[in-house]
């Protein structure tokens, strides 16, 4: 389902803006029309087709979440073999900025750094994906723990494997399981997020059809108008719900301890 989920917002991100209106053209004598034949979800305060306005935002949030957790995994990825590798002082030091980074809350973490790079979309991914970055480094840690005990560790050393071709051929390759699941479902907190950021003023700016950024924009008109905020969010929704189920199900696929 959560695959099926995704298949279905893939072509409308590909496909989809091609078809509909400029998500940005003004109209204003149609201006907060509800949901009818000619504007399937209404229009907004300024007359834009809301029915396009989230069709075009769907290439932006799907690659909204998808660069932010190419940012937390690769760094997190990195950091986390490298303290799981090297242990001692090393994997201390680092693991410590790590807990530091789990300590503040999510939210917080990413309107801070989103404030200091200046609002944009950009920055709101580079948010998001620090603020990922505990989890991936965690977990890689783990991984590599548990790798770097196996046999064929000891058999690449006593070969003369250098600690670089160990963590390259050996250890990397086996810990990529449980982070790839991680991932799929880390996309769709990431698109929660930086839609936050979106709604906060943080992320993408007008006029750029993204689903935060609607939602904020729908506020005022939530009792008079509720279609210009009820139609982004169950996008965001939708999309979320389905990376998470297409996460479960992978873990599920790729687990060999389920059904024991």
């Amino acid at each position: 389902m959560g695959v099926a989920i995704l298949a279905v917002l893939a072509v409308v991100a590909v496909v989809g803006p091609l078809l509909v209106r400029d998500p940005a053209a003004q109209n204003i004598r149609d201006r907060l029309q509800p949901p009818n034949a000619v504007y399937w979800f209404g229009t907004d305060d300024l007359g834009r087709d809301i029915f396009a306005r989230v069709v075009s935002g769907a290439p932006i949030s799907l690659a909204s979440g998808l660069a932010s957790v190419a940012v937390g995994l690769g760094l997190g990825t990195l950091v986390g073999t490298v303290a799981g590798y090297a242990e001692g002082r090393t994997g201390l030091a680092l693991m410590a900025g790590v807990d530091l980074l789990l300590a503040l809350p999510a939210i917080l973490l990413a309107i801070t750094v989103a404030a200091r790079l200046g609002a944009g979309l950009p920055a709101a991914m580079l948010a998001a994906g620090l603020v990922g970055l505990p989890a991936y480094a965690r977990l890689a840690r783990a991984s590599t723990l548990a790798v770097k005990r196996r046999e064929m560790v000891d058999a690449a050393r006593a070969i003369g494997a250098s600690d670089r071709q160990i963590v390259a051929r050996h250890i990397v390759p086996n810990i990529l399981t449980p982070l790839i699941v991680q991932s799929t479902i880390g996309v769709g907190n990431a698109i929660l997020l930086v839609s936050a950021l979106g709604f906060l003023g943080l992320g993408a700016q007008p006029p750029t059809p993204e689903w935060g950024r609607m939602l904020a924009d729908a506020q005022r008109y939530v009792t008079s108008s509720p279609y210009i905020g009820i139609f982004p969010g169950l996008a965001i929704s939708l999309t979320v719900l389905g990376f998470n189920l297409a996460g479960d199900g992978l873990r599920d696929a790729l687990d060999p301890t389920v059904g024991r």
